[in-house]
C-alpha cells in the first residue's frame, strides 16, 4: 500500500462524530434522566400534573343519579359513560365549577346516536369470543323481522340497560363457563358430544339441566338458545354469572309492535292497550300493575319453560 492517509481520514471523521456525539449527550441529557430507569425522571410529576380529561362514572353520577343507577345495574356497568360520550372535563367544569372560560357550547358532550358507535364493540368478529354479544345486522335485522334496514339500535335496546336487568350483574350466580357446539361447528351438531371419541371437555346447558333441556325442546321459544335469554357474563378463564332476563322491557325487545317490524312474523302487542286490557281480566289497577317488572312471565311462562318442572327443580336445589 503506497498510501494509507485516506484510512486515517475515514478513522478521523468516525472519531469526530463519535466525540460530537458523547458531548451533545453529555450536554443535552435530561438532570432526572437514570433516576427511575432509562427516561426522565421529572416526566412522572410532569404527567401526573396535566389537568384531568376524563371524569369517571362516579361525578357523572352525582348529577345523573337515574342513569347512573340503570347503567350500574346492567350488563354495560363496566363500560364508563366516557367511552360514549366523550370526555367530560369542559362538562364538568361549566355545569360543577361554573367556570367562566367554558362555553356552553364546548360543555355540551355528544349523545348522538351512531350505528357505528354500537357496532365498534358489537360486530360480530371471528376474533370475538361467542359469550360476547355481537351481531351482523343484516342477520340480525332478518330474525327480528325488521323492514327498515335504517332503524337505530336505540329504537329497542337502551345503552345504558341493554338487557333490562331485574337485579345488577353482581348480584346473579356464579355458574361455570359455557361452550356451545355451534363455537366451534358452523351448525348444530347431530351427535351429543360425549358420545365423539377424543372429544374436547365442554360444559352445554343440557349436560347439568337435562330435565329443562328436553322439556325447552318442546316450547314456542325451543329455537332460541339458551343464552338468549340466560345471558353468560364471563369474568374469568372458568366462570362467570348466569342473567336471568326476566323484565318485561326484556320481553318487549321481541314482542313489542314496532313500525318497523313485520307484524305476521311473530306475536307483537302495543303494550299500552296490552296491559289496560290485562288489568281488567285480572281485576288489578293497571299503575299497579305496570310496577311489576316480572308481569310478563306470571302469564306466559309456560311458552319457555314448565312452571311445575322449574318448581320441582328449584324446591330440590342444594
Amino acid at each position: 500500500m503506497t498510501s494509507s492517509s485516506h484510512v486515517w481520514r475515514v478513522f478521523g471523521l468516525l472519531g469526530a462524530v463519535a466525540t460530537t456525539g458523547f458531548l451533545a449527550q453529555q450536554l443535552l441529557r435530561p438532570e432526572s434522566f437514570g433516576e427511575l430507569g432509562p427516561y426522565r425522571a421529572d416526566a412522572v410529576q410532569e404527567i401526573m400534573d396535566l389537568e384531568v380529561v376524563h371524569q369517571g362514572k362516579e361525578v357523572c353520577g352525582e348529577c345523573h343519579e337515574a342513569i347512573h343507577h340503570a347503567h350500574a345495574k346492567d350488563i354495560h356497568f363496566r363500560v364508563p359513560c366516557e367511552d360514549c360520550h366523550g370526555p367530560g372535563q369542559a362538562h364538568v367544569k361549566y355545569h360543577k365549577n361554573n367556570d367562566p372560560l367554558v362555553s356552553r357550547a364546548q360543555a355540551t358532550m355528544p349523545r348522538e346516536y351512531t350505528l357505528e358507535g354500537c357496532l365498534f364493540c358489537h360486530r360480530k368478529l371471528a376474533a370475538r369470543p361467542r359469550s360476547f354479544a355481537q351481531i351482523d345486522p343484516g342477520e340480525h335485522y332478518e330474525f327480528l323481522r325488521v323492514n327498515k334496514p335504517e332503524t337505530r339500535c336505540i329504537e329497542c335496546h337502551s345503552p345504558h340497560e341493554p338487557l333490562f336487568l331485574v337485579e345488577e350483574v353482581s348480584k346473579a350466580r356464579i355458574h361455570p363457563v359455557i361452550l356451545e357446539c355451534e363455537g366451534c361447528h358452523d351448525a348444530q351438531p347431530q351427535k351429543d358430544h360425549r358420545t365423539v371419541p377424543d372429544h374436547p371437555a365442554i360444559f352445554i346447558c343440557r349436560d347439568c339441566h337435562p330435565a329443562v333441556a328436553k322439556d325447552f325442546a318442546k316450547r314456542t321459544h325451543s329455537f332460541l338458545r339458551c343464552t338468549a335469554c340466560h345471558t353468560f357474563y364471563r369474568e374469568t378463564e372458568t366462570s362467570g354469572r348466569i342473567l336471568k332476563n326476566g323484565d318485561r322491557r326484556f320481553c318487549l325487545l321481541c314482542h313489542e309492535d314496532k313500525p318497523f317490524k313485520d307484524k305476521e312474523s311473530m306475536p307483537q302487542i302495543a303494550y299500552a292497550d296490552h296491559l289496560a286490557k290485562m288489568a281488567k281480566v285480572m281485576r288489578r289497577d293497571p299503575d299497579i300493575l305496570d310496577q311489576d317488572a316480572t308481569m310478563c312471565l306470571a302469564c306466559h311462562f309456560d311458552f319457555i319453560h314448565d312452571n311445575k318442572l322449574m318448581k320441582t327443580l328449584e324446591e330440590h336445589e342444594p
